[in-house]
């Protein structure tokens, strides 16, 4: 992967090494995943919480394969392995590549939360 398919690093230090807040832990991602049990196979999206709880599934899944759902593992480690193997996926499987690269997909994404925050506000 070209260092232009990757997303440009601001500084040296993580951003989890410098927030004063606690971090979030996988056990609440569990809680917020379990949520998602017993729904109907295709999820129903009824709006961000719906989001955020098909995503914490996906998490979930994702972090006991890797072992990452002890108590003690924060869920920023988890989002970022996660992403991480994605862009692999992507280079493996040339979903990324040429000029659409793993940066322009995250912009995307982020014009759709965005979009996404617009409309729980206007209910």
């Amino acid at each position: 992967m070209s260092a232009s398919q990757t997303l440009p690093l601001e500084n040296e230090t993580s951003p989890a090494q410098t927030d004063t807040r606690e971090p979030v832990r996988m056990d609440v991602i569990e809680q917020i995943a379990a949520m998602a049990e017993g729904t109907e196979r295709s999820a129903l999206v009824w709006g961000n919480t719906d989001r955020a709880t098909t995503a914490a599934e996906a998490l979930w899944v994702f972090a006991r394969r890797v072992g990452l759902d002890g108590r003690g593992d924060d869920a920023f480690t988890a989002v970022q392995d996660l992403i991480a193997n994605l862009m692999h996926l992507c280079e493996q499987e040339e979903i990324t590549g040429g000029e659409v690269t793993f940066t322009s997909l995250v912009g995307i994404a982020e014009i759709h939360y965005l979009a996404e925050l617009d409309e729980n506000i206007k209910l």
